[in-house]
Order: structure tokens, then sequence, then C-alpha cells
């Protein structure tokens, strides 16, 4: 009897250990072997590298680096918040940096969602080049899965707004979610297949990283290159950045992450909120045309917002959000506990916040921390 237990148990483990390569279970074994998700997880998960080019352009520093004082009690908050990088830079130059928890200008740090915003440029660029003609094509046109499925009316536009209409839901926290497929599988396009129409595309407003994953397929197609070396050669190196990169690849290594996990130094996260402040212009190469940059910039209004009685969307564009402090609109690529580039136009300015920050209930879909951080910028700024 125990020997009959005994080879059950093996078959058992046996059966386990195959289920646990094909698609369906594999984010369970990549789960066991990377851990909980945090923004050190380039550590742990399978990544590209994002050559920085080997010809940093340093920020310069200004007169007054530094010598700004953000007030105590907002330091206070910053620092209760777990912030590990702060950097603040007007008109171009670095005026404040400050780092925490043996943090330093060297030290590489997860963007979680951030990251969003950098495959929206990367979309701004396939469209300058002719390589998609337009956002109101149809997805389909690129990914096949968006051909069958009642997804065949999903446009380009419908990805960047997150108004895609499918059965990918953010907050679904089970083991079998298509969150849990997305962040810890082996194959991003098996994720993707499990994509269903749910409701009318381009009608409301619903936070999607699969959105965004979708969006990754159709910069790998048209490009024929992976996300890494694309954000190297057409952001990372013209634009001086002083570190490599590395952005997390899915179990199989095949696909990044598109819809999060860019890896870089809090210096050169400022590029990118630069990039934008300056209308896709660097030197004296415009990287992404200003009217793509002014679009992505710009709520989707048109949309309905489900979770506020079908009120406008007033804060989000194309992977892009945007939010008021003290008067002055605010342009920000946000990423999961609570990693932010700011761009604020009327004070020719951006802010980079890096940190730990537990996930708060939103304020009209903000993290609260959002107004503090744009308050300690806005204190110093001329």
């Amino acid at each position: 009897m125990l020997k009959k237990i005994a080879i059950g148990l093996v078959l058992i483990i046996i059966v386990l250990g195959g289920l646990s390569f094909t698609p369906q279970f594999a984010h369970l074994k990549n789960f066991v072997s990377w851990g909980v998700h945090t923004i050190h997880d380039y550590k742990t998960h399978p990544t590209r590298l994002v050559p920085s080019g080997g010809k940093p352009q340093y920020w310069p520093l200004d007169a007054s680096y530094n010598k700004m004082v953000i007030s105590d009690s907002l330091l206070a908050i910053m620092d209760s918040n777990d912030t590990h990088a702060f950097l603040v830079i007007q008109d171009g130059k670095l005026i404040y940096e400050k780092y925490w928890d043996g943090y330093t200008p060297t030290t590489l740090s997860g963007s979680f969602s951030a990251a969003k915003s950098m495959i929206s440029l990367l979309i701004g660029i396939a469209l300058d080049e002719g390589k998609i003609k337009s956002i109101e094509e149809p997805v389909g046109n690129y990914v096949p899965h968006f051909k069958t499925n009642g997804l065949e009316k999903v446009r380009i536009k419908d990805l960047l707004t997150m108004s895609s209409g499918t059965n990918y839901y953010e907050f679904d926290k089970g083991y079998f979610s298509l969150n849990a497929y997305s962040y810890y599988g082996n194959d991003e396009e098996y994720m993707i297949s499990k994509m269903k129409f749910q409701e009318p595309a381009g009608v409301h407003w619903d936070y999607r990283s699969g959105d965004t994953q979708v969006l990754g397929l159709i910069v790998e197609k048209v490009f024929g290159q992976n996300i890494s070396t694309l954000v190297s050669e057409r952001f990372m190196q013209p634009m001086g950045a002083e570190a490599d990169a590395l952005w997390l690849l899915d179990g199989a290594e095949k696909h990044e992450k598109a819809f999060c996990c860019f890896n870089g130094v809090a210096r050169d996260y400022a590029r990118f909120g630069q990039l934008v402040l300056q209308n896709g212009k660097w030197g004296n190469k415009q990287i992404v045309s200003s009217n793509y940059v002014q679009a992505a910039t710009t709520p989707a209004t048109y949309l309905k917002d489900a979770y506020e009685n079908e009120n406008p969307v007033d804060f989000y564009g194309y992977q892009y959000w945007m939010f008021k402090e003290q008067g002055h609109d605010i342009v920000a690529q946000n990423g999961l506990f609570g990693q932010y580039v700011y761009i604020i136009r009327d004070k020719n300015a951006v802010v980079v916040r890096l940190g730990e920050s537990k996930t708060l209930k939103p304020v009209h879909h903000h993290q609260p921390e959002i107004f503090t951080f744009a308050a300690a910028a806005l204190s110093i700024l001329k």
C-alpha cells in the first residue's frame, strides 16, 4: 500500500511539474521562483539590456542646485512614503536631487506602469514614419487575435486611451487572472489570446494593462525589433542616457512586458519627461512629432468614466495622466508603488519621484501622494 501511495505521489509530482510548463500554469511556477512583485524585480526576472549608448549628456546643475529648501513637513511625508529618489529639473537644469535608503544616481529602479508612456511614444514614432497609417486603424490589422472574438472594431486609439472594452480587469488578483498571466506568464501573446469582448470599444475608460501589452505587440511588428532595442535607439542614445537600463521579459523571454517593467536610474527617467516638455524634440532632433505629443497629453474627454457617474474623462490621454495642483496643469507618467515623472509646462519643469509607497484608495483615479510630491516640487520652483 505504501509503495502504491509513493508511486502515486511521484506521478502527481511529475504531472504537476509538467503542467507548470504549459501556458495555463507557467505563471504559477514563475511566481514561486520570482516572488511578489517589487521595484527590484530586475534582480530576479528575465531581462533584456536597454543600452545607454555610452555617450551620456549629464544634466547641467543650476546655480541654485540643492540650495532650495523643501519644508520639513513635506519632507517628512515624502520620507514616510518610502521615497527613494526625488529630482526637480527646471529650464533644463537640475535644481534639486535627493536620495534615501542607500539609493544613489546610479541605482536602478523599476517603473511599473510609468513605462506605458514610453510605449505610447513609440506608437507616435510609428505614426510619424508611416509604419502605422492612423490610430483609427483596427488593431486586427496588426494583431490577428483582434480580427475575431468581437474585437474587430477595437482601434489603436482605444488601446492608447484604455477604452478597448475587453475583459481585462486590472484589479483582479486571482491566480488565473489576466493580471497573473501578464506579469508572471511565459508568453504575453498567450495572455492577449485570452482578452475577449466585454463592451463596445471607445466608450468607457477602464484602466487595463492588457491594452498596453497589445500596443507592445503592434510596436514589435511594425518596427521588426524588440522594445528594448527600440527604446535604446530611439530614446536612450539620442537623449544621452547616463546608464544602461533593463526591461523585464515574460518567462520564455519572448516579449518585453510592455505594460510595465522598464528599469532605469532617476536622471534617465527625467529625460522622458523633458522630451515631452520639449514637445518631442531633443536638441536638434525631433524624436516624436509635436502633434502626437500634444494629443497624447490631452485628456480623452469624449470617453465616459464608469467609476465616477459617467463623467467625461479629464485625467487620461494616450497612456499619460493629467492632474492639477495649486492651479498648475501637470502631465504624468504613473507607476505602481509611486513611480512618477511629472511635466509642469508653465514652470518649464520635470519632476521624478521613485519609491515603494503603499497603494491607497485613489482620489479621482490618482494616488493621494501625487499631490504632495507635486507640492514639494512647486515649493522650490522659480
